[in-house]
């Protein structure tokens, strides 16, 4: 009876893994772990790893921290460099290995030193390593991955932040430019931020009195901790993920102009089960990553550093950059238990391509779309690929700009401009009343469905425009239609190539 029932949950669990890739129907492929560094090996990261941060294909940096609270004056905390790195090879120098580890790495610049101390969040541009410290001064620390280590670069930045006031920093992103945005902790009485720096190579006090204002400071809408920040290569989108609400808040704009949050991007993670074991999980949304060129956001959702029944809940949900809606998932408990036949078990004490202890809270991408995802409790860095092509999404949210905030006469679409037009156009409308449900989209002359430039969003009376740029689709005519929810328009495009 228990081969029956074990056979019947496999094959189960098989569907679950195929479908859920299949459901969205721009992913047609699967995922699956190439591989996962060996615990317990000349390969391992020595103990609790709680993120990763990817500077070529195979080539990385994990983040050693024993940062679940209470913290201890003990915990390690350390980066681990690979480079050309498989399950059994790739690690540079060598680490301390166990849980009665207590090695913190120092940043140190002649007679200026720091002690990393409960980070948990990497990020990287180019070689170097930015890392979000929990020292005195909650510094940003950054390092610089050579050929053979991981060393100190003279570069830090004060945020002056009390970790002992339950006030540390967290999560870290950088964009193209170099600007560095960084969260800060909050709890169920008090909103997170997210302090934005300008880039090391504007800003000489990263390599001189490493204390500068922010550029700019983002106040989350509500009360809880973000453990996750991501930005759009061109710093126009931030995302924000708060594990205490469960929500994931999308802003526009600029650090001279400051950012709003937009309302059109929406996502809770509403996902709860009951373990096996009896125990009710509730997780939340950690780290966020942008996935450039493919424009698909992120999220890593898990358990609130819950071992045992919580090896049961894992995964990595792929977002519309637009909306918060769930294009697929990568389920790394499933993957697990598809692999070992458990959901906290490695055969043999070390596999090459599994954790065996879900614990996923960060992710990051290497030039070739390979992912890079970590197990807190299992103590590795994994390496996924995707076995069909990776679709792309327009970032529509960024071109959408209010052009007027006088009450308009009509409820109104106009006709675009140029028309033809290739590849970009630009969309104008007028709403007389807000609207919570508006949908801008675009349709071939056939009715199907091309792409939503809005989709289910808030917006306030006033006139707007949108530029939609259809640099992926082919000549002919299209068809773009406005609807409020009680109203609609449709207009004719013509894409000339």
């Amino acid at each position: 009876m228990l081969k029956i029932y074990r056979f019947y949950f496999i094959s189960i669990l098989l569907l679950f893994i195929s479908t859920s890739n299949i459901s969205a129907q721009d992913f047609n492929g699967d995922w699956t772990c190439a591989y996962a560094t060996t615990d317990n090996s000349a390969n391992g990261t020595g103990i609790q790893t709680i993120s990763v941060t990817t500077v070529d294909v195979n080539k990385f940096v994990a983040l050693v921290s024993q940062s679940a609270l209470p913290w201890e004056d003990g915990d390690a905390c350390y980066l681990v460099g690979y480079n050309n790195a498989d399950s059994t090879n790739g690690r540079l120098g060598t680490t301390p290995y166990g849980s009665s580890s207590d090695y913190r790495q120092v940043w140190l610049n002649g007679f200026d030193q720091v002690f990393m101390n409960h980070a948990r969040d990497l990020a990287s541009r180019d070689n170097l390593i930015f890392v979000p410290n929990n020292d005195d001064a909650a510094n940003i620390l950054v390092f610089e991955i050579t050929e053979d280590s991981v060393v100190t670069h003279p570069m830090r930045m004060s945020t002056n932040k009390n970790p002992f006031e339950s006030r540390s920093i967290w999560a870290i992103d950088i964009d193209s430019a170099g600007r560095v945005y960084v969260t800060t902790e909050g709890d169920s009485l008090s909103p997170s931020e997210v302090l934005i720096y300008e880039s090391p190579d504007v800003e000489s006090a990263w390599s001189g009195t490493h204390d500068a204002d922010p550029l700019y400071t983002i106040t989350l809408p509500d009360n809880g901790d973000a453990r996750g920040v991501t930005v759009n290569p061109e710093g126009s989108v931030v995302y924000v993920s708060n594990f205490v609400t469960e929500k994931v808040h999308c802003y526009i704009g600029d650090t001279d102009n400051g950012y709003e949050l937009y309302d059109g991007f929406q996502f809770t993670l509403e996902d709860t089960l009951t373990a096996s074991g009896g125990t009710f999980l509730d997780p939340g949304p950690w780290g966020l990553q942008f996935m450039p060129e493919k424009n698909i956001l992120w999220v890593a959702c898990a358990n609130d550093y819950e071992t045992g029944d919580g090896y049961e809940y894992g995964r990595y949900y792929l977002l519309n950059p637009n909306t918060g809606e769930i294009l697929d998932t990568l389920d790394a408990a499933g993957w697990n238990y598809l692999i070992t036949e458990a959901y906290n078990s490695r055969s043999g004490g070390t596999v090459g391509n599994v954790s065996g202890y879900t614990s996923p809270y960060n992710v990051d991408f290497d030039s070739g779309f390979g992912v890079y995802t970590q197990s807190y409790y299992g103590w590795t860095v994994d390496k996924w690929e995707f076995n069909g092509e990776i679709p792309t999404i327009d970032l529509t949210i960024t071109s959408i700009e209010k052009t007027d905030n006088q009450l308009p006469a009509e409820f109104r679409l106009s006709q675009n401009y140029p028309n033809p037009f290739n590849p970009s156009t630009t969309i104008e409308f007028s709403l007389t009343n807000a609207a919570n449900r508006l949908t801008l989209s675009v349709y071939t002359i056939t009715g199907e469905l091309v792409t939503d430039l809005i989709k289910s969003n808030s917006f306030s009376s006033g006139s707007y425009k949108i530029t939609f740029d259809a640099s992926g689709l082919s000549s002919g005519l299209y068809i773009y239609k406005l609807d409020d929810g009680n109203r609609s328009i449709s207009k004719k495009m013509t894409l000339v190539k």
